[in-house]
């Protein structure tokens, strides 16, 4: 061997044992899968500006806290930690894993899924195999294709016959891919580096803030009969309803919720992958007059009494809207008290009601649980107005409100959350609804009011009758058709000049309080300035 040759030789053996053991014997991380939680707690925050509105249903726009609690065995050296089932609407940059015995050295948020329409987004403008059967000979034909457009909408091929959509020959076919793209798993999950001295079984915390998560109180209300007073004992009933707008379940979780707003800034918007579901569309080869009507898929159609051709019978589709309407559990004042109810607690200046038993909080679902139970709640039924003008002539708006305190003595005394309710009176013929409304967060002690729909039987008429240089002498007049007397507030326009019976001030505004007896009116005679 020639010399130089010997030397190059040496020189390398002498660099290789002077470089470190590690660097010689370097190997990727160890990767350890955590595939579900030993145990999970789930704090949701509702969407404070979604307003009176109802969820959305799609991808809900409060918050949620989430606690898992996981067993993970941890190998000597540099490993990976694949945190999976995590919430798809997770922020990142709040997770946050206590446990490991060096704490974490990384953090990847791996949010592609594994699903049709992930492979479908995965797998644009790049080819598959498509095998479908000839309409000519009967058999089946496999042949390349490049999808060109999808998933939302519909999945558009380029093949050597042209452009088309998949599924749409009425005739079987299957698209298969090369492969499963490396950056798509088959749950959300959280991967974190970590490195351990030893080989060690451990119990870390994964917390971290998700989005895609809310809740609502939905009220149901009971009047019963108005005594002499005009007053009527309400039923007073809650839902406390919890929805989940994310692809992932959180089986068996400690649930509660957080009412009242919060200074929350904005989050940096995170991109979100496709919908898991790969939703085909077809124009449909039928005449216009030929698609049947069809209900939401979560109805049995045969329950509903469809026809041959598919349509439903008006009268049997008002009565589904009706039962989907009015909600049973509670429908009567003696029903009895329901199993679960979710406790109140104090959170600072917020109110936590938590779960007395785990949930699931499954995935694009909601949950519902009672959460205020108040049988025998006080309200007080008065009629209000108010002329805003003092140079209109017409008539006033009269609006009916059930009001109360929120206090015990009221048959209430507890926080009542925001939300929507709707008011049921007894008749002959059974309750029915008489109002649908919104009903404001109100604390210990506020005012409940609950506004009905507008009165004819209680009616207003405000007329002008001299219009000088520095006044206006008019005539307002309570007319009441019922066969009861009422109790009716007028809120009166600045400038009132005289002195009236029965007119306080309420809060920087004049108010007209008077009884109308029963199919009877009432009048005043009313000068304001003219300004």
């Amino acid at each position: 061997m020639p010399r130089g040759i010997t030397m190059i030789a040496g020189l390398t053996i002498a660099l290789l044992m002077a470089m470190p053991a590690a660097a010689q014997t370097a190997k990727e991380p160890v990767i350890v899968n955590s595939d579900a939680a030993d145990k999970i707690a789930v704090t949701v925050y509702r969407d404070n500006n979604r307003g009176d509105g109802p969820i959305n249903a799609n991808w809900p726009g409060g918050y949620a806290l989430i606690t898992e609690t996981r067993t993970l065995k941890i190998p000597a050296g540099e490993s990976v930690i694949r945190f999976e089932g995590v919430s798809e609407g997770m922020y990142p940059e709040s997770a946050i894993v206590t446990g490991l015995p060096k704490g974490v050295k990384e953090k990847n948020r791996d949010a592609r899924l594994l699903s049709p329409a992930g492979l479908v987004d995965a797998y644009l403008k790049r080819a598959v195999t498509i095998t479908r059967t000839d309409r000519a000979t009967g058999k089946a034909r496999t042949y390349d294709a490049m999808i060109t457009a999808g998933p939302t909408g519909g999945v558009i091929l380029q093949t050597g016959e042209g452009y088309e959509a998949l599924r749409c020959t009425g005739l079987p076919e299957r698209m298969r891919y090369a492969r499963v793209p490396k950056d798509l798993a088959a749950k959300p999950t959280l991967s974190v580096v970590t490195q351990s001295n030893r080989a060690v079984t451990v119990t870390t915390t994964l917390t971290y803030m998700a989005s895609g998560f809310d809740w609502q109180a939905d009220y149901v209300m009971h009047a019963g009969k108005f005594n002499p007073a005009h007053e009527v004992d309400m039923n007073v009933f809650a839902w406390l309803t919890v929805a989940n707008g994310g692809n992932q379940s959180f089986p068996n979780a400690d649930l509660q919720v957080v009412a009242g707003r919060l200074n929350k800034r904005p989050n940096a918007v995170l991109p979100r992958g496709p919908d898991p579901e790969l939703r085909l569309e077809c124009w449909p080869m039928q005449r216009t007059d030929q698609v049947p009507y069809r209900v939401p898929y979560s109805v049995p159609e045969l329950e509903l009494g469809h026809d041959a051709r598919g349509y439903m019978d008006d009268k049997k589709r008002e009565k589904l809207v009706v039962r989907a309407m009015v909600p049973q559990p509670m429908m009567e004042m003696g029903a009895s008290a329901p199993a679960v109810v979710a406790s109140q607690e104090d959170l600072g200046d917020l109110k936590l009601y938590r779960i007395p038993e785990r949930m699931s909080v499954n995935a694009k679902g909601q949950k519902q649980v009672a959460m205020i139970v108040q049988p025998k709640a006080q309200f007080r039924q008065v009629y209000r107005g108010d002329l805003q003008s003092p140079n209109y002539s017409g008539a006033v708006p009269i609006i009916p409100f059930l009001i109360s305190k929120n206090e015990t003595e009221k048959g209430l005394g507890l926080p009542l959350p925001s939300g929507q309710a709707i008011i049921f009176e007894q008749s002959k013929l059974g309750k029915f609804p008489v109002a649908q409304l919104s009903l404001q967060d109100r604390a210990i002690g506020d005012k409940v009011e609950l506004a009905l729909p507008a009165s004819q039987q209680v009616r207003s008429s405000y007329m002008v009758k001299t219009r000088a240089d520095k006044q206006y002498e008019s005539t307002l007049k309570l007319t009441n058709a019922n066969p009861y007397p009422v109790d009716v507030e007028i809120k009166l326009p600045e400038g009132l000049k005289s002195q009236l019976e029965n007119v306080r001030n309420v809060d920087g505004r004049n108010v007209w309080f008077v009884t109308v007896a029963a199919n009877n009116d009432v009048s005043i005679d009313t000068t304001f300035k003219n300004d």
